[in-house]
Order: C-alpha cells, then structure tokens, then sequence
C-alpha cells in the first residue's frame, strides 16, 4: 500500500495541518543538488542541501572526516522513509499536539497517530526534557514501491533519543561511501621546490621538482598521501580514501624535455634521498622527476596531483585494498603548483659541449 497516497489522504480526513511539509519539501526541491535533476527524477541530497544535513545528521563518522568540507559528490538519493525533525521533547511535543483538534486522534487511527499523540501530550504535561529528537515521516513520491510499503508500516511521527535508530531508514553502503568522501578533506598544495633551488638554471641542464601537501593525511607504500573516512548507520558501514596519482609536469616552453615516469606521488624521491646527487647533475642529464628546459627564457613551470577515489563496503583501516572502487559521482579538484624558471643559455664554461 502506498504510503504517499493512502497516507496523505487519511492525515487529510483526520484534520492534520501538517504546516510545515509544504515548506520542507520546497527546501529539498529548490536546493542545489536538487535543481540539477530537472524536478522530474529523485531529489538528490547533494553536500550543502537540507537533505544532506539532515541524513547526515544520522550517520557515524570516523578518521578524517570533516563536517566543514564539502566536495562534489553528484546523485546521493535520499534513503526511503526520510523522516523530518520537528523538535525536541518539548517544541516536537506542541506541534504535534497542536496539528489536531480537541481530542486528538482515536486509537483506530492509522500510523500509530494514538499513542503518540499521547506520548507528546505526557512530555508536555510533565514538562519533560529527555534527551532525544521528534521526527515527522512525510511523503516520499520518489520512493520504490518496495520502499512505500516500508515506509507506509512506520508511525507518522516518533521520539528518537541519541543515537536511537529511525524506524524503517536505510542507508545503504553506497550511500554511506558517497556521504563519508563528501566530508573526508583532501590535502591541498603547499610547497613546491626546484633544483637548482633559486629557479634560474641554463639549458640543457636538468630541473628537478617536488611538491609538499597540507597535513594531516596518512602516508601509504612508495610515500603516497591519502585520507581515509568510515560512515556507519543501522548495520551497514562504508570506508573512503582519497589518494593521488604520481605528480605530472608541465611547462609553457614547447621545446622542454619532460621527465615524470620516475615521479613519486609528491614529486622527485632523489631530492630528499640523494640531494648532492641531484645537485651535481649535468647538463643533459636525466632527473628521477623534472624537466629540461631547451631554449632561453622565463617558463612556467606547473605541477599537478590528480586526487581519486575509492570505497569498500565495510569499516577497515589501512590505506586503499586492492579491491578498493571509485565512489560514484565524486569529482575532486586536483592540485596545482607553478613556479617560474629562468632558463639562460648554457657555456662552455658551464659543460657545454
């Protein structure tokens, strides 16, 4: 049976104002990641939206998650039987009362309206302040027909105390992995450093490059950088990294040699492990990463790590397994450094040939 249909002629016919639910779902269509759908498909609980808020609000997470990040994690659907806070012991008490006439509800009418409409009338009676949260169950037109029948066994409102599951949401671990890399913050670039240090070089010799990242992130084999978040709710679990591919090179002079099969994920190793190597290197030698520059000139030099995604469907720890996924529809900024580069013409003096 329907919930969206049944449902809401029923709350009619028993004279609920549900005054608020033309203003909650307006939020969720007109927010950002629910314009992108065009209003004809499922609300999407992009980062930033009321439903996102709200779901999140839900889910437990853990390592590096942040509530203050938001990257571009596109089509998180809402899970089914997406309840609504309506207040505390207190506020949620009074509105629910208040959405019936003298009398309230008869213990034949449907969704367990009874007992709790009693139930707010005792909190507010007794001036209750017990822990917890009043949660309205709306609509859902977009639901699955599988999801209406869950959703249409659910009482039309319900007291949750902390950390007390909802009745009837789902949160799967797809969901869960799309949610935990919406918030997981990726390392920005900081530092980028040359050799020669200064910048000015000549042609035909070699310049060797590295990059640094901001903290913190967790350090995996070969030196690579990643971030790692876990989202939990009602059994199921999702963990994410974020890590980069090996650092790319490029430069506005068309004649440079480049040098990055040998790149690490932050750049040059040689730099850090043998750098009076890297500083004795000649001309027309060959960096472990970097460029060599042809002609004359002031170049830009421009450093890019590309960052990725990927999930398991369980709480792990460690850097990305092997079987490790791309979480649908993230899209991270990469990072980029440029430094400028002098390039003189190489003499004789200097190993010309």
């Amino acid at each position: 049976m329907k919930r969206a249909v049944v449902g809401r002629s029923r709350r009619w016919g028993y004279s609920i104002v549900i005054a608020g639910l033309a203003t909650l779902l307006a939020a969720l269509t007109a927010s950002p990641a629910g314009a992108a759908d065009g209003g004809g498909g499922p609300v999407s609980c992009g980062p930033g939206s009321s439903c996102y808020i709200q779901i999140t609000q839900w889910v437990h997470f853990s390592g590096d998650h942040s509530p203050g990040t938001a990257n571009v994690v596109v089509d998180i659907q809402p899970p089914a039987c997406s309840w609504d806070p309506i207040g505390n012991a207190q506020t949620g008490s009074q509105y629910i009362v208040s959405q019936y006439s003298a009398g309230g509800p008869s213990p034949n009418d449907p969704f367990d309206q009874y007992a709790t409409y009693e139930q707010a009338k005792n909190m507010l009676a007794t001036g209750s302040t017990e822990a917890g949260e009043w949660y309205f169950l709306p609509d859902a037109p977009y639901d699955t027909q599988a999801q209406q029948q869950e959703c249409a066994a659910q009482p039309l409102y319900f007291f949750a105390q902390p950390d007390e599951p909802i009745p009837g949401v789902v949160i799967p671990p797809k969901t869960l992995a799309q949610l935990a890399v919406a918030g997981l913050p990726v390392p920005k670039a900081a530092g980028m450093y040359l050799s020669p240090e200064s910048g000015n070089t000549y042609s035909n010799l070699p310049t060797f490059a590295r990059v640094t990242v901001t903290r913190p992130y967790y350090t995996g084999a070969g030196g690579m950088p990643y971030g790692r978040a876990t989202a939990g709710f009602n059994g199921n679990a999702a963990t994410v990294w974020v890590y980069p591919t090996r650092l790319q090179l490029t430069t506005d002079d068309s004649s440079f040699t480049p040098y990055t099969n040998g790149c690490g994920y932050l750049g040059s190793t040689e730099m850090i492990t043998d750098p009076h190597a890297v500083a004795s290197t000649g001309a027309n030698g060959t960096p472990d990463c970097g460029v060599t520059f042809r002609e004359p000139g002031t170049w830009n030099l421009t450093a890019t790590l590309t960052w990725r995604t990927c999930w398991v469907p369980e709480a792990v720890g460690g850097p990305p397994p092997a079987h490790c996924t791309a979480v649908p529809g993230a899209e991270l900024n990469p990072d980029t450094w440029t430094r400028n580069v002098t390039v003189h013409e190489i003499q004789a003096a200097n190993g010309a040939s």
